[in-house]
């Protein structure tokens, strides 16, 4: 995937390094005091055959997620994610 090839981050999750990227999801506004804002949660694509699951921890350049929830799509892993403190 190109998209893998221009927006790489590393992403460590159990003790193992990863390479992701990390969207926010579509349709995930608020409204804030001072304008919009997406929201703490986004989605992170993985390459394909890489383990990870629900509830696991992961540490980002941006800070610390959990992951909610994970796909398995034939190109790629889906997991979406949630900003949580340290």
């Amino acid at each position: 995937m190109r998209l893998f090839q221009r927006h790489l981050m590393k992403i460590t999750c159990n003790g193992r390094l990863l390479y992701g990227c990390l969207r926010p999801l579509s349709g995930k506004l608020q409204v804030g005091e001072r304008g919009t804002y997406v929201q703490d949660e986004k989605r992170l694509l993985l390459p394909r055959g890489t383990l990870i699951k629900a509830g696991d921890r992961l540490e980002t350049e941006d800070g610390p997620y959990v992951c909610l929830s994970v796909r398995f799509l034939p190109g790629h892993v889906q997991a979406d994610i949630r900003r949580c403190s340290r």
